[in-house]
């Protein structure tokens, strides 16, 4: 487990603090990401793994509701002023939490309805991962429901897309083609980072690899791994990876149906240009 460390939590805090108090939601986003992306392993280690930070290495503000965001001005205030309260050896975790929710902040959409449970009345926007179903969810009780009052079938929810959520924006990337001198890999998402060497390879007990090979699992198999993925200057690749394959004990709580993981070995997730 590679903890984040002192001086990696001050240099991102610092970037943070630099920012003009009246910084745009999209001006704080790519900060906080560029920081994630700075850290990988960090971020990709508990507490942040169980909180799924990985997911965010890849996002870009303009596929998301970021610039419609209620992270500004006085709420922006008030985060740098926690920021400045935690220290990384005492406050780990409190730190996660309000990285985690001031993403949540930037990813969705705020909007004042009454909640029918807590009668609160602040709830965010999101979508159901089986479904594609737009749902809200109350930002104090967390209950959920669809956009339009209907009812909510139930299961994970995820960020909702700009485009989903038909606002102004980019539409989603198109899928880039692995390239030869990265192939054969098996396709993983790194969003399903379960710490900084572990990740959910697969929610069957078989694979089809880039170049078209069906994979078997069995315990200690090895495998190759690769996801897309945008650099810190945002420039599109992959991040790829070696390790070998393990057997799913305890799934987690996002992936409740995956049957296999990939232990990553020690050299890492590295990123690898798509031009090679």
């Amino acid at each position: 487990m590679r903890k984040l460390m002192k001086h990696q939590w001050h240099d991102l805090r610092d970037q943070l603090l630099r920012l003009d108090d009246h910084a745009g939601p999209e001006v704080i986003f790519k900060t906080l990401v560029a920081g994630f992306r700075k850290y990988r392993p960090q971020f990709s280690s508990g507490p942040f793994a169980y909180l799924r930070f990985a997911r965010y290495f890849s996002m870009q503000a303009a596929d998301y509701p970021v610039a419609q965001s209620t992270m500004r001005d006085a709420e922006f205030r008030h985060f740098k002023k926690c920021i400045l309260r935690y220290d990384v050896w005492s406050d780990l975790n409190s730190i996660a939490g309000l990285l985690s929710e001031t993403m949540e902040r930037l990813l969705t959409l705020h909007i004042e309805q009454c909640c029918p449970r807590c009668r609160h009345e602040d709830f965010a926007t999101y979508q159901s991962v089986a479904t594609g179903q737009l749902v809200i969810q109350c930002a104090v009780c967390f209950h959920v429901e669809g956009r339009n009052s209907d009812a909510y079938a139930g299961g994970a929810i995820t960020f909702a897309s700009a485009a989903d959520l038909r606002l102004p924006g980019r539409p989603p990337a198109t899928t880039l083609p692995l390239p030869a001198h990265l192939s054969p890999r098996i396709r993983v998402d790194c969003a399903g980072m379960v710490d900084y060497n572990l990740v959910v390879l697969s929610h069957r007990d078989e694979e089809t690899d880039s170049a078209g090979a069906l994979h078997g699992f069995y315990r200690g198999m090895p495998v190759a791994i690769f996801d897309e993925d945008i650099n810190e200057q945002g420039h599109p690749g992959f991040l790829v990876a070696n390790g070998h394959a393990e057997p799913v004990v305890n799934p987690p709580p996002w992936a409740p149906t995956a049957r296999w993981l990939c232990r990553i070995d020690k050299t890492g997730v590295r990123h690898a240009s798509a031009a090679g």
